[in-house]
């Protein structure tokens, strides 16, 4: 049976705003649409665990893999069983797990079974996953986001360089639009840089621009 939902994910660079847009749009997207809409946010600031791996991984490369499976699998729970009388706008989908692999896998010396692995097994959690139905992709100049990462000063995040924000920019521009293809998905992309404006992406995701 047909999906009988939207699944909006908001995709982009660490420190880009997506966390900040998403209560915005979905307050706006509520006032437009007949249709009840619900955000799904990331816990990142008060799930121990998440802030844990997120340290060991930034301090030591070598443990992304602890930190990529945990933060894969916390993903795809959070949209098990969603409810189809509403509309959901997700800050991060699976699809953002599959740009940091290919990110990680840059950074690798000699990416070994384990990397090649989990990057087949984000791609097989994604059959059982819910359609997501458009991805808003925020894009920035990779300094920008690394300024506003800096800015907000997750103890977690100490030690992410410039260098790796760059490169989850690249990644983002080359691959994202690839996953979107391959999976259906609208991809609908908004310069970042300085900020946007909620309401015109509301409009977007409503079809209405």
């Amino acid at each position: 049976m047909a999906q009988q939902f939207e699944l909006v994910a908001i995709e982009g660079n660490i420190g880009v705003g997506k966390s900040t847009l998403v209560p915005k749009l979905v307050e706006r997207l509520n006032e437009m649409d007949s249709r009840p809409w619900k955000m799904i946010l990331e816990d990142v600031d008060s799930n121990p665990e998440f802030q844990r791996l997120l340290a060991a991984f930034t301090q030591d490369p070598s443990q992304r893999i602890a930190f990529q499976r945990f933060i894969t699998n916390h993903r795809a729970e959070l949209c098990k069983d969603l409810d189809p009388a509403y509309n959901y706008v997700l800050e991060r989908s699976l699809y953002s797990d599959l740009v940091f692999c290919q990110a990680n896998l840059q950074e690798a010396c000699r990416p070994d079974g384990a990397d090649l692995t989990y990057y087949y097994d984000i791609w097989d959690k994604l059959d059982a996953y819910p359609q997501v139905t458009s991805v808003v992709y925020l894009r920035s100049e990779p300094l920008l986001s690394y300024q506003r990462m800096l800015q907000r000063a997750r103890s977690a995040e100490d030690g992410t360089s410039y260098h790796y924000i760059k490169l989850l920019s690249d990644c983002h521009d080359t691959f994202l639009p690839h996953i979107c293809r391959q999976k259906d998905t609208m991809l609908l992309t908004e310069d970042w840089s300085h900020f946007g404006c909620h309401d015109r992406v509301a409009r977007r995701i409503l079809h209405k621009l």
